[in-house]
């Protein structure tokens, strides 16, 4: 249902906790509710503090994985939907100059599962290589389908970058 044009007043609360950024697992888990447009919002996140930090597990020395899990609830007059949002980074230091990370997401609003493969290597000062693949797949359920409905992959592209630097 569409919402109406108008202003709109948003007010809302929030209370968060946060793991040490010094311990091995570290993170935050949020819980926020409040308005809406014309309904109400309710979420919990659990990971990322803020767009600046993020929960962390340090599995190895050398690597590292940052799980996200956020569900959000929101109810308006006419209507109600709940979302869901799963994602992992994994990162993997080689050695100070190279390293790979990996991002993987599922987004239940958007019925969509992408993949974000990363490589950066430095092989001189300011000189750099970068190889990222990225790829995103619709998972919707054919039950649910229109016929306008794509299905299977929606996006994929492998980039390269390279760049060197000239010292004069």
């Amino acid at each position: 249902m569409p919402i109406a044009t108008g202003g709109y007043g948003f007010s809302d609360v929030s209370l968060s906790y946060g793991f040490g950024a010094q311990r091995r697992a570290s993170g935050t888990i949020r819980v926020q509710a409040g308005q809406f447009y014309d309904g109400t919002i309710r979420s919990i996140t659990i990971g990322p503090g803020s767009t600046f930090s993020s929960a962390r597990i340090a599995v190895m020395q050398r690597l590292a994985v940052e799980p996200t899990f956020s569900i959000t609830r929101v109810e308006r007059p006419n209507s109600s939907f709940t979302t869901r949002l799963a994602r992992a980074r994994v990162d993997y230091g080689f050695t100070p100059l190279m390293f790979a990370s990996g991002l993987v997401q599922w987004n239940s609003a958007d019925r969509a599962f992408s993949t974000n493969l990363r490589f950066r290597w430095e092989y001189a000062p300011g000189s750099e290589v970068f190889l990222v693949y990225t790829d995103e797949r619709d998972i919707r359920d054919d039950r649910y389908a229109t016929p306008t409905t794509v299905r299977g992959l929606k996006n994929r592209a492998l980039v390269v970058k390279f760049s060197r630097m000239f010292r004069y």
